[in-house]
């Protein structure tokens, strides 16, 4: 009875367990949704369910894939149980046909080594004889003429012959040697970069029927994106400008993107799932920073954990490669003297820090994307791919302007309203201007008001000229102070075939200090800002015509101070002894 009794406890356990249908899933990439730092990808694939519970192994997935972020939808009645991922340290080899060739090719190269060292013992243990048994007969033993000269002849010959073996062998040696350390070198490269698609997403699924499915798997990869470029191009200025939107992609998620459908977004792929909070707006003028080059940041750290822990498993596996094609071969051929030359070569790569460098730049709250026609390739190695967004023919007025202080060219603005609706992020621009390369310039969006200005470089068809009149300019002493008075005359000619309008500016000096004295003597109609000295003409000339205007002023100051008037810019220049 307590037998019995034994059998019905255990019962319910053996109805517990399960059988569980496993199959690996390799699929690859149908769609990519690229963020400015990260990309959504998408796996379109059809599975066969068994009834009962099936486990899904989509192999091949990036390291860089964030686990909070998958996504996986089938088709038909089934029921979730979970989803999970991890890394499969053995998968390079699947990956790569080549590494299991690599790996055979390896065995044989060691095979043949040993069987030289093998032979090399034999001629060494030969040699060896030879050396031991050199005195003939011995010491009581006396031999004749025709017998030393026989054994003689003999030893000879056989030496020569052994030694002549053994360096053969050995230079045979040096060249395995060499073939076997290229061979490790190119395994632990390989498996360096399958390394970085090793991971695996695994699907638990209950399902009550044997059917096959279409379902879809996403998640969020770290390590791609895209940075925006533009093309802007004119033929006069009384004509339509050309603006082609580019993109520049890079992918070094290691998944290699191949005829995938993609998209370009501006969203923020890390948005939280909880409901926004709105924080005081306060309004205050603003004044914006001079540019001073590009600015490098590091990677924002809202994907630092699955990121880092991502680092740490590639670098795992890295390690095991390493240990296996490199230290292994260490260990089994330090007796023979292992060759240390590709050394440097061999030393185990950590990956980490991103290949791509990252600026701020700031958008619009209001997210953009653009789907790109044609299907979209991209290997995996961290370099810029450009892709074409779209071609724009935009209607656009044109002024000029000109700083002759500083720069006696005119230079060539483009105005274009409502330009919101183009939907334009910051980025470099390629101008061209009359079917020539003028330059690089740079689309800024920040704080641009409903007119978004364009620079054409400078327009070589307006000449400006700004020359001191020195009849009208003195220096006098009276007293104890000095009195500079400085006159200075601009000339502004346009030579194109239509009117321009230009802006002038120029400037006056301020005193900061109660004994310094500054007049303004001429402006000619010129507007000046009491605060920075600047002045500012708004010309209209005729086509051929020329514009003049004068600016002049007075500058009292002690005799014994020292004051600049004219300011010096540095320059290189060569010097000789």
């Amino acid at each position: 009875m307590k037998k019995i009794s034994f059998l019905f406890l255990l019962l319910p356990f053996f109805g517990l367990s399960q059988q569980i249908n496993s199959q690996v899933v390799k699929s690859t990439i149908d769609e990519v949704k690229l963020y400015l730092t990260a990309g959504q990808m998408t796996h379109e694939q059809e599975v066969k369910l068994t009834k009962g519970r099936n486990k899904l192994i989509f192999s091949g997935i990036s390291a860089y894939a964030d686990p909070q972020s998958i996504q996986f939808k089938g088709e038909g009645t089934y029921k979730l149980v979970s989803v999970s991922t991890e890394m499969d340290f053995m998968a390079a080899e699947e990956f790569n046909p080549r590494i299991s060739v690599l790996k055979d090719s390896l065995e044989s190269l060691k095979d043949e080594e040993q069987n030289v060292n093998d032979i090399l013992d034999s001629y060494f243990a030969e040699q060896a004889v030879l050396n031991t048994n050199r005195d003939l007969g011995g010491k009581e033993q006396s031999l004749t003429v025709a017998q030393i000269r026989e054994a003689a002849d003999f030893y000879r010959k056989r030496t020569l012959e052994v030694n002549q073996a053994i360096t053969k062998l050995k230079k045979k040696r040096r060249k395995l040697k060499e073939q076997i350390d290229n061979t490790r070198y190119q395994l632990v490269e390989l498996n360096y970069n399958e390394n970085q698609r090793s991971n695996q997403v695994i699907v638990l699924l209950d399902t009550d029927i044997t059917a096959s499915m279409e379902c879809s798997l996403k998640y969020l990869v770290s390590d791609c994106g895209w940075a925006a470029t533009y093309d802007l191009s004119a033929t006069d200025i009384n004509q339509q400008i050309n603006l082609k939107y580019k993109a520049q992609v890079y992918n070094n998620t290691g998944n290699s993107w191949k005829d995938v459908a993609l998209t370009l977004s501006t969203a923020d792929p890390n948005l939280s799932a909880s409901h926004p909070e709105l924080s005081p707006w306060y309004l205050s003028h603003y004044e914006g920073q001079k540019k001073s080059g590009k600015s490098y940041y590091a990677p924002q750290s809202n994907d630092v954990d699955f990121r880092q822990q991502a680092i740490s498993n590639i670098n795992m596996a890295n390690t095991r490669a390493y240990d296996n094609y490199y230290i292994e071969g260490r260990l089994d051929e330090s007796k023979n003297q292992f060759d240390d030359n590709n050394l440097k070569l061999m030393q185990q790569r950590n990956v980490g820090n991103q290949n791509v460098q990252m600026m701020n730049i700031e958008i619009s709250e209001l997210t953009t994307e653009f789907e790109i026609k044609n299907a979209f390739s991209c290997p995996s190695d961290a370099k810029p791919y450009m892709v074409d967004v779209k071609d724009m023919n935009l209607d656009a007025t044109f002024s000029h302007v000109t700083v002759p202080k500083l720069d006696r060219a005119a230079f060539l603005l483009a105005h274009i309203a409502n330009w919101q609706e183009l939907e334009l992020i910051p980025g470099p621009t390629n101008v061209y201007f009359g079917g020539q390369y003028v330059g690089m310039s740079r689309i800024d969006t920040r704080n641009v008001s409903d007119t978004l200005s364009l620079s054409f470089g400078r327009d070589d068809k307006v000449t400006v000229m700004r020359k001191l009149k020195k009849e009208m300019s003195t220096k006098r002493v009276t007293g104890n102070s000095k009195k500079e008075s400085y006159l200075y005359e601009i000339a502004i000619r346009n030579n194109r075939s239509v009117p321009i309008k230009i802006a002038v500016y120029d400037q006056v000096p301020i005193s900061q200090s109660n004994d310094i004295t500054v007049l303004v003597d001429e402006l000619s109609d010129g507007i000046q800002d009491e605060l920075t000295g600047e002045v500012e003409w708004n010309l209209k000339v005729s086509s051929g015509g020329v514009q003049g205007k004068e600016i002049g002023y007075t500058v009292r100051y002690p005799k014994n101070a020292n004051i600049t008037l004219k300011r010096y810019r540095t320059v290189k220049s060569p010097r000789f002894m």
